[in-house]
């Protein structure tokens, strides 16, 4: 499907793009970090959220290595964006992994958003260590699923959202409307 639009509506996309660049040119000479990275905007959302009922929470934006931390519990972090359906909801998503990194983790957040106004609706923080070896299971499956087939180029695993609607749930919350499950 092509979009094309007029001139005057490209001029209008070209000044908030000037003005976007101008902002994020703004935080790299102050932070020194990408803001329009997406492992950033999504370690910002994620943040916001975690921290309300995690006070050791902190996010790492380094490109490499763990995501975040709580005390000394390094967390992976993963994001997936889903387009709402015609009567507005977000379906079930999953969260991709590549086969050959690093699948586990003492904690995993895993973070559903919308792709029209990129909110998170649902955020499973993984946490127990029946939650957690439920996720390095299937990481483990599907890695060995990726060799069966002889290791092609496209390494990515996903791990499936209906995967988590059958583990025993610690607490349910809402932040800025979205749902935490605590796992």
């Amino acid at each position: 499907m092509a979009i094309y639009f007029d001139e005057p509506v490209i001029q209008d996309l070209i000044k908030y793009r000037d003005q976007i660049f101008a902002l994020a040119k703004e935080v790299m000479d102050i932070h020194g970090l990408d803001i329009l990275a997406n492992d950033t905007l999504n370690a910002l959302l994620i943040h916001e959220i975690v921290k309300t009922y995690d006070p050791n929470y902190n996010t790492n934006f380094h490109r490499n290595g763990e995501d975040a931390r709580s005390g000394e519990v390094l967390i992976e972090e993963k994001c997936a964006t889903v387009k709402p359906g015609k009567r507005g909801s977000v379906g079930k998503s999953g969260w991709q992994f590549h086969a050959q990194g690093n699948l586990n983790h003492a904690r995993y957040i895993f973070a559903v958003r919308r792709k029209d106004n990129l909110e998170i609706v649902r955020l499973y923080d993984i946490k127990s260590s029946t939650a957690v070896a439920v996720v390095q299971k299937c990481l483990a499956e599907m890695k060995q699923k990726w060799i069966d087939k002889g290791k092609p180029n496209h390494d990515a695993i996903v791990v499936p959202e209906k995967l988590l609607l059958d583990v025993e749930v610690i607490k349910t919350s809402k932040v800025k409307n979205c749902t935490v499950i605590e796992i």
